[in-house]
């Protein structure tokens, strides 16, 4: 991969997305895109197949949160580990347990014994290899040695984001498409296949990053942590977001069922993944002079307005519009948070860092998605998707939580 230093002239201009795909080659673009589609495709490609083989969605539902759990576990674990001992080698193992935990779960079946299918869940999910975390470190490491480093990260997350957002509109669309023409198994096989190629051929591209001796190298270390607060501002940051897409997921799937129109209720929600992608590709587009910490913030206002008007919409067409309106609220805030959360991580942790926002987002769905179940059940539809507005109030705190640590003597502030 080449690395290309530009001039320092170019410190204070914006990177374009011409420019940071000239940083690096065609097959990087490829594999960053692909590796991440698997991980997308698991969630519903186990709930089609172990509700067809058992006839309970419920059991299916089981499965796709002991997936969740072993991702929130492992994720922190992979990001050290890749740290640690290198990308290319932990992202070949990694990649080599999910595939075969995946044919396990094909060969065996849905087991009578529900621990045995909950536990290679939670196995699929805890051998994730983290191509998402990995890439934006990459993309850190590319930054590092650039003048143009703080926009070209900025960039490089919105990229990233938008990569997140498409592959989670693409991944379930794919999967179940497949399944709905063949079977079930197919779609998860396909999932399988895409792993053994994409995320093994992502992991052993040339631009992993070595492992790190801390205990060796820890006096060429020449960045420190966020403090406290600005790093606990992330997680919470990240975790609301999660609590986002939990809940939205749960209380639009509840109000289409009570509708009538279920049919409705993927192309509803997928319009949050695209209001997401869109709005992550302009964040680049912000004055420079808006500061990340403040679109946090900003972020999270408008994510508690979405909120609320989608606790009141009834047509699918209105609830469409209310999530496509919380997508575009919520890029900001995930581009953002990976934007700083590069600037704090020191050299060598920069995967684990990553990793860490990751887990937290996923921690939060999860959360999100039990909150509003419970919501659901024990009020009304529209009651679950007040989670957001609360979300929203918490993306806010993190955001002026952030800015107040950034803005402290001796911080540096961060700019977009």
């Amino acid at each position: 991969m080449t690395v290309p230093v530009i001039t320092p002239s170019a410190a204070s201009a914006r990177t374009s997305f011409r420019a940071l795909v000239r940083a690096v080659d065609r097959p990087f673009l490829v594999l960053d895109a692909a590796a991440r589609l698997p991980t997308a495709m698991l969630p519903l490609g186990l709930l089609l197949y172990v509700a067809d083989r058992t006839g309970s969605y419920a059991t299916g539902g089981l499965a796709v949160a002991a997936l969740s759990v072993g991702g929130g576990l492992g994720g922190s674990l992979v990001g050290l580990a890749a740290d640690r001992f290198g990308q290319r080698r932990v992202g070949v193992l990694v990649t080599l347990v999910q595939v075969l935990a995946v044919a396990a779960f094909l060969v065996l079946g849905p087991a009578d014994v529900l621990p045995v299918t909950l536990g290679l869940a939670a196995v699929i999910g805890l051998a994730n290899p983290q191509a998402g975390a990995m890439a934006r470190s990459r993309w850190a490491a590319i930054a590092r040695v650039r003048a143009d480093r703080r926009s070209f990260t900025a960039t490089a997350m919105a990229w990233e984001g938008t990569l997140d957002e498409a592959s989670f509109v693409v991944g379930p669309v794919l999967v179940s498409t497949v399944a709905g023409v063949t079977e079930p198994a197919v779609g998860l096989l396909l999932a399988l296949v895409l792993a053994a190629v994409s995320q093994v051929g992502f992991a052993l591209h040339p631009s992993a990053l070595p492992g790190h001796d801390r205990t060796r190298s820890a006096e060429h270390v020449h960045r420190t942590p966020l403090p406290l607060l600005r790093v606990g501002g992330l997680l919470i940051a990240m975790s609301a977001v999660g609590l986002v897409f939990g809940a939205t997921q749960t209380g639009v799937a509840a109000r289409m069922a009570a509708a009538g129109t279920e049919e409705l209720t993927g192309p509803v929600y997928a319009a949050m993944g695209v209001g997401s992608a869109i709005a992550g590709l302009l964040t680049t587009r912000l004055p420079l002079a808006f500061r990340l910490e403040a679109r946090i913030a900003a972020s999270g206002a408008l994510i508690a307005v979405a909120g609320l008007a989608g606790a009141r919409a009834h047509e699918p067409g209105f609830l469409a519009l209310t999530c496509l309106l919380l997508g575009i609220a919520l890029a900001p805030a995930l581009v953002s948070s990976y934007a700083l959360a590069e600037r704090a991580a020191p050299q060598g942790w920069a995967t684990t860092t990553m990793t860490m926002l990751g887990t937290a987002n996923v921690a939060g769905v999860a959360a999100g998605a039990a909150v509003a179940g419970l919501l659901v059940d024990r009020a009304a539809p529209g009651a679950a998707l007040l989670v957001d507005a609360g979300a929203g109030v918490l993306v806010l705190a993190a955001g002026l939580v952030t800015l107040v640590g950034a803005c402290r003597p001796g911080q540096a502030v961060g700019s977009g």
